[in-house]
């Protein structure tokens, strides 16, 4: 008899205890984002990222893009870009969780990051009427710094916002026009800011 009672508290107090793949799916945690630069499609390039949390609270985030601008019959700018960022949690320990909604996260953190870009730019000139001729601009730009950034996310933790802004140092070798090495041009060296917006889902 004290086994079948033994038997009976036992498997009650499995039955209302929650499971914990039930217990993830309410919190519904994820753990692989990818994202695309929005405004970056003004630009005519497309960049898309891919974030990967880790199991010490931080993240990584790595990022590839390819621009193809064209006016009239030639090619104006052609290139490509990376970059990759160590994103550190503010929160140290976990994401903070909505207390109502618990598919609704922020994720507030630190990173450095260190991104190349190649570009390729194609002026025509007038030389004479009728006739034009082709100067092309070579550069080739490093850009390493830090910042802060949040990332949002909701609807059963699936849609994610992620927002950056910080600033560092940049080098760029320029080989053609000299136009393209002021402030925010492509082929600037300096000091300069950085600011991101992405939207992306997460897996």
């Amino acid at each position: 008899m004290l086994r079948i009672l033994f038997s009976l508290t036992l498997f009650s107090s499995l039955v209302s205890c929650p499971l914990p793949a039930q217990e993830s799916d309410q919190t519904a945690t994820r753990n692989n984002f990818f994202y695309i630069g929005p405004v970056d499609l003004f630009y005519s390039t497309i960049q898309l990222s891919y974030e990967r949390k880790l199991k010490n609270h931080n993240s990584f985030f790595l990022s590839a893009g390819y621009m193809l601008s064209k006016r009239q019959d030639f090619i104006d700018k052609t290139g490509a870009n990376g970059e990759v960022q160590y994103k550190i949690n503010l929160l140290y320990n976990k994401e903070s969780v909505h207390p109502v909604v618990k598919a609704y996260s922020w994720f507030a953190y630190f990173a450095p990051f260190l991104s190349y870009k190649y570009e390729e730019i194609t002026d025509q000139f007038s030389i004479a009427p009728g006739e034009t001729r082709a100067v092309r601009t070579f550069v080739n730009s490093g850009f390493g710094g830090l910042g802060f950034g949040l990332r949002v996310t909701g609807i059963q933790n699936r849609l994610s916002l992620n927002i950056f802004a910080g600033g560092g140092l940049k080098f760029s070798d320029l080989n053609g026009q000299q136009q393209y090495s002021n402030f925010l041009e492509v082929g600037y060296t300096g000091i300069t800011p950085k600011l991101e917006l992405q939207l992306g889902i997460a897996l």
